[in-house]
Formats: structure tokens, C-alpha cells, sequence
């Protein structure tokens, strides 16, 4: 009889070990909690961290919907922020916002208007190259749009485009 109530007693540990094996907690460490996503760059903090990266940017000014010379900041598929700056090369008698005076800094919302935006641009330049030329490069994931005016030397355009990779 003894022997049957050691069989049962064994039986019935073995079951609440084997039911409550869902709720014991373990000796392993807490997964790591996961950070936030980074926020997305937008064109006054690209201009403030091309400054720093000391390309050989000056002035600077963000545009809003007032100063906006293309009037896409803010418009369906259109820019979410833009800044420009001067560069050494490029005309600083030209228009405050324009490309012409060295550097345009572009956001947006998707990769794909980005994209559209440059293909757009190039295009045009490609078609009327009495128009100029300018440098292109992609920040955040491709999102940012950096233009560089033609009139800057390549030399100086280098500079930003390594400033742009490491953003």
C-alpha cells in the first residue's frame, strides 16, 4: 500500500511539474528591450550636420510654404522640408533659395517621391544642358534628396558626398 501511495504521490509532482512548466520562470536574461525607431532626418537637421561636417557650407536657411521657390513643400507627393546653403562656386548673387548658390537639401515622406523628385530633375537637366548640371546624393535611407549645383567644383562636391554617406 505504501509503495502505491509513493507511485501516486510521484505521479501527481510529475503532472504539476509538467502543467506548470509554461509559468516557472527561467534564469534567462530579459530579451533586450527594443530602442525606438530613429527619427527621420528632415532638411534642418541635414543642413545642421553638413555645417558640422565642415564642407564648406555657409548661410543657410529652411524654407517654409512662403519662401519655397518650387512651391512643392508640404503638397502631394511633393517635399516634407527643404533648406539651402552656399558652397564656394556657386553664384551667391543668384535667388537666396536656389540651387544655383551651391546646396539644396530636400526631404520626403517615401523613397519613391525622392526618387521621382531626382529622375525629374536629371531629366530636365539631361534635355536642356544649357540649363546646367548638379550632384545628387541620398541620405536616410534614400529618402533625402542633397543637391549639389554643377557650378560647384567636383572636388568640393566630393567633400559633401562623403558628409551625405556618413549621415
Amino acid at each position: 500500500m505504501r509503495t502505491r501511495h509513493i507511485l501516486a504521490a510521484v505521479a501527481t509532482l510529475a503532472l504539476l511539474v509538467g502543467c506548470d512548466q509554461g509559468t516557472t520562470s527561467s534564469s534567462a536574461p530579459d530579451p533586450a528591450p527594443t530602442t525606438a525607431a530613429a527619427k527621420p532626418l528632415d532638411a534642418r537637421k541635414v543642413l545642421t550636420k553638413l555645417k558640422a561636417a565642415d564642407v564648406g557650407l555657409s548661410g543657410g536657411t529652411v524654407q517654409n510654404e512662403d519662401t519655397d521657390p518650387n512651391n512643392l513643400l508640404g503638397r502631394p507627393s511633393g517635399y516634407t522640408s527643404r533648406a539651402s546653403a552656399d558652397l564656394p562656386g556657386g553664384n551667391r548673387d543668384d535667388d537666396v533659395h536656389s540651387i544655383n548658390r551651391g546646396l539644396v537639401i530636400e526631404a520626403f515622406a517615401s523613397v519613391e517621391d525622392a526618387d521621382r523628385r531626382a529622375q525629374y530633375i536629371q531629366g530636365i537637366l539631361k534635355g536642356a544642358p544649357l540649363l546646367g548640371s548638379e550632384y545628387h546624393y541620398r541620405a536616410d535611407g534614400g529618402r533625402v534628396l542633397v543637391r549639389v549645383s554643377g557650378l560647384v567644383k567636383p572636388s568640393r562636391a566630393a567633400k559633401v558626398e562623403a558628409a551625405v554617406a556618413d549621415l
